[in-house]
């Protein structure tokens, strides 16, 4: 029996055979194109912030149902339940010797600055400017009424106050974080509350341009500020396409969420996220029908959500039942930037039911790291929230606890926010890929939610995030699905 073991040890390895198959993972690596990605992220940025329910969102949307449908794909376009949406339409803000604040970006659902004479918006409004170091501890004072305030701190908590006072300005302006070397160059952008009856619009602006408008005020100098915008309450559009697999009611969801979040020009956060689900799409479609891949055992659906966490929400609410068929969830944010490191990342290794989909992740980034076309660092990270995956799992790992089952379900990225993040690693979860697998460094984005995250700034410079990101997840899917 003693003599016998090995042979039979390799009887069984030969039997089972090899967990993926080398030329097939070859030929979808080769099939990824940088170029599309590259100019998918450029196609959706031209639309403008593509936030649900809005013109720009709505032409995102009709763009991304004519994509899923020429790869032969059965593609359906759901008109998720309405909810608060602003756009705008153009603005300007500039001092009076005519200098421009090009770094002006407005706050989602600040109002409009109608002019005085008949309503003309593109002549904006004039004001003193004047300078609040800090708009929170800070009382609103006669002279702040109709004048455009500049202030370094935040805006936020002290919107209510000033906006309900009768010395309410004309307009806020605002560097924050305001701490060099962050924004710079570019604004950080924000929301005021969800309504259409804000009185006074906020645009951020770069911290060089605030440092402009601090000289300026305390030269006694004058704004003008003109700015169109529309709050209406508008319904999302969320796109699915389905690749069938060989058992028609399981299947892989791969999604990402189609709006710029912020309200910027949102290349990285979400376009980059966007651009990797059609990718992904087509090179599993037209390998599929090229017969290189064999159809999986599961379906796998590419989404796009109209509106992050409000349509991925509706996405569970209208499947009901139906949930019990989902086997996984692949989710990207943000897979075209990283400021210090060149790593990917899969999120949520502290749910216990998200072993074998992170595992699988993690042996394929394993396999390839190093080598050409492909990542140098990786690891998996627990639960941060924050984005759509979370809408699948239980409160306990940040989700939103819509379901109460167990779905393995991962955001897969290369930067979250806007700093680098330390993280302590799930025991038992230490990677092989990162320099310290106990103390994890998370790589952010310079250009988060910022008027700054262009393609230019983000993805035209990095595209090679975004490659990795579909290969990686492709690869595992490979695997998973056979």
């Amino acid at each position: 029996m003693i003599a016998a073991l090995p042979l039979v040890l390799v009887l069984l390895v030969l039997q089972s055979g090899p967990s993926h198959n080398p030329s097939t993972e070859q030929a979808y690596a080769d099939a990824v194109s940088e170029a599309a990605l590259r100019q998918d992220v450029h196609d959706l940025v031209a639309f403008g912030p593509r936030m649900g329910g809005t013109p720009s969102g709505e032409k995102a949307a009709a763009l991304l149902e004519q994509y899923f449908t020429r790869l032969g794909l059965k593609t359906e376009v759901f008109t998720d339940p309405p909810k608060p949406a602003h756009w705008e339409d153009h603005w300007r803000v500039a001092l009076a010797a005519g200098e421009v604040i090009e770094s002006a970006w407005p706050y989602g659902f600040s109002p409009s600055i109608v002019a005085p004479d008949a309503g003309d918006h593109d002549s904006g409004r004039v004001g003193p400017l004047v300078l609040v170091e800090n708009l929170a501890s800070a009382q609103p004072d006669p002279r702040w009424k109709d004048a455009v305030v500049y202030t370094p701190g935040d805006v936020g908590r002290a919107y209510s106050a000033v906006a309900a006072s009768p010395n309410r300005p004309l307009a806020i302006l605002t560097s924050a974080p305001n701490a060099p070397p962050r924004y710079m160059d570019w604004s950080r952008i924000s929301e005021l509350p969800a309504k259409p009856d804000n009185p006074v619009p906020v645009f951020g602006v770069s911290y060089l341009d605030g440092r402009t408008l601090a000289a300026a005020a305390a030269a006694n100098g004058t704004a003008r500020v003109s700015l169109t915008s529309h709050v209406e309450q508008r319904s999302p559009r969320t796109v699915v396409a389905t690749l069938p697999g060989r058992e028609s009611d399981k299947y892989y969801l791969v999604c990402a969420h189609g709006d710029s979040d912020a309200g910027g020009p949102g290349a990285d956060d979400n376009g980059s996220g966007v651009a990797t689900v059609m990718e992904m799409a087509r090179v599993f479609a037209e390998l599929r029908r090229a017969g290189t891949l064999a159809q999986p055992r599961y379906g796998i659906r590419f989404a796009i959500w109209g509106s992050e966490s409000h349509s991925s929400k509706a996405y569970i609410d209208r499947e009901g039942p139906k949930l019990g068929n989902l086997a996984g969830v692949f989710n990207f944010d943000e897979t075209g930037t990283g400021a210090e490191r060149e790593a990917i990342y899969f999120e949520s290794n502290d749910v216990p039911w998200n072993a074998a989909l992170l595992k699988t992740l993690e042996s394929v980034a394993a396999d390839y790291a190093g080598k050409p076309g492909f990542w140098t660092e990786y690891t998996t990270n627990p639960s941060q929230g924050g984005t759509d995956s979370y809408a699948f799992l239980p409160k306990k790992f940040h989700g939103t606890g819509l379901t109460t089952r167990e779905i393995p379900a991962t955001t897969i990225y290369t930067a979250a926010w806007d700093h680098l993040a330390d993280v302590k690693q799930t025991a038992g979860w230490e990677s092989k890929g990162t320099a310290d697998p106990v103390n994890l460094k998370i790589d952010y984005s310079l250009y988060y939610h910022s008027s700054g995250d262009t393609p230019e700034n983000t993805t035209d410079r990095e595209p090679q995030n975004m490659v990795k990101a579909v290969k990686v997840t492709g690869l595992a899917l490979l695997r998973l699905n056979r």
